[in-house]
């Protein structure tokens, strides 16, 4: 490890207690220009307890998870948006995908397990055993990695907030056991991998925003499957709801494997062959859900692949 490159876990060393959450409030009261946080569960009273450490005139930025499961379930509260808007200089924004956890000041952080409560920071009596490591930001690609996961992320606000707390109240009240965040929803060892069902990529967002009657019954079927699979939070505008679907589609397995095997080019026989092997389609349906998956990716990134012209094979490059 380099000079900067410490661990600072929650427990006890040397017979003396480590609170990792006061580790936390040491490096964010030192912050000159900017506190950055990224931590999916946030909890308000972990969370002012930090805003209260970090000097007047400091930007803060945070981006939370923030799913109405998270509400729902008690790992999340909804008054962190108002803690986050009253702040001078705070922004918050919203990342449904996120599981990392990052803290940082200008040019120092600390990156590991611990979410923004006052279990996981050592204030709270059990306190849960996590480990933190101190890192400068210009190394290990995190200035790169937070700069991509500004850029996938969602502004919140207050329609935002008031749409997740709809939700999460529908799911407290409809007395269904509400499954804990991060565990695995999918008891099968290896489940097919998912890939669209809808044939326009569009008719999500007619769906979502209620104007299903756009849709044949169809369609409107699969475009509902299609929202739940990549789990996109309520409330958006059609410019929100569209960063959202590009960031979870970008996060799905397919297009983890599309954006390899494209890099050498994909005929349509052979993206046809990985509906059947990798994502469970039928023989008889692949060459149209083949087709359907490259309309999805011509919509929704049109500068990141490309179609060969005269021989359908699928490229990483320019527009289609």
């Amino acid at each position: 490890m380099g000079q900067d490159d410490q661990s600072v876990s929650s427990g006890r060393s040397r017979g003396q207690a480590v609170i990792i959450g006061d580790q936390l409030l040491s490096l964010l009261s030192g912050a000159k220009g900017s506190v950055r946080i990224a931590a999916p569960f946030i909890k308000v009273h972990a969370l002012e307890r930090v805003l209260l450490a970090i000097p007047d005139g400091v930007d803060v930025t945070c981006i939370a998870r923030m799913r109405p499961e998270d509400v729902a379930s008690g790992v999340c509260d909804l008054e962190v948006f108002d803690c986050l808007f009253d702040r001078r200089g705070a922004t918050l924004l919203i990342h449904p995908q996120l599981h990392a956890k990052f803290f940082a000041t200008d040019t120092t952080c600390l990156v590991g397990s611990a979410n923004l409560s006052q279990t996981a920071l050592g204030w709270r009596t059990p306190s849960n055993v996590e480990l933190l490591i101190k890192l400068r930001t210009t190394e290990h690609g995190l200035e790169e990695w937070w700069t991509q996961l500004l850029a996938e992320s969602i502004e919140a606000t207050e329609e935002l907030r008031d749409a997740i707390k709809d939700e999460a109240v529908m799911l407290v009240e409809s007395g269904k056991q509400i499954t804990r965040p991060e565990i695995e929803q999918d008891s099968i060892e290896n489940p097919p991998v998912w890939v669209p069902e809808c044939p326009r990529w569009t008719g999500l967002w007619e769906v979502y925003s209620g104007d299903e009657e756009q849709l044949p019954s169809s369609a409107l079927v699969s475009a509902k499957s299609d929202l739940a699979a990549l789990g996109l939070p309520p409330g958006l505008n059609e410019h929100g709801f569209l960063k959202a679907m590009r960031t979870s589609f970008r996060h799905t397995q397919i297009f983890h494997q599309l954006d390899q095997l494209s890099q050498q080019g994909l005929s349509d026989l052979a993206g046809s062959q990985l509906m059947i092997d990798v994502c469970g389609v039928e023989r008889r349906d692949a060459g149209r859900r083949w087709q359907l998956l490259k309309n999805w990716l011509s919509g929704l990134y049109p500068n990141e692949f490309r179609i060969e012209a005269g021989q359908e094979v699928l490229l990483k490059g320019k527009s289609f």
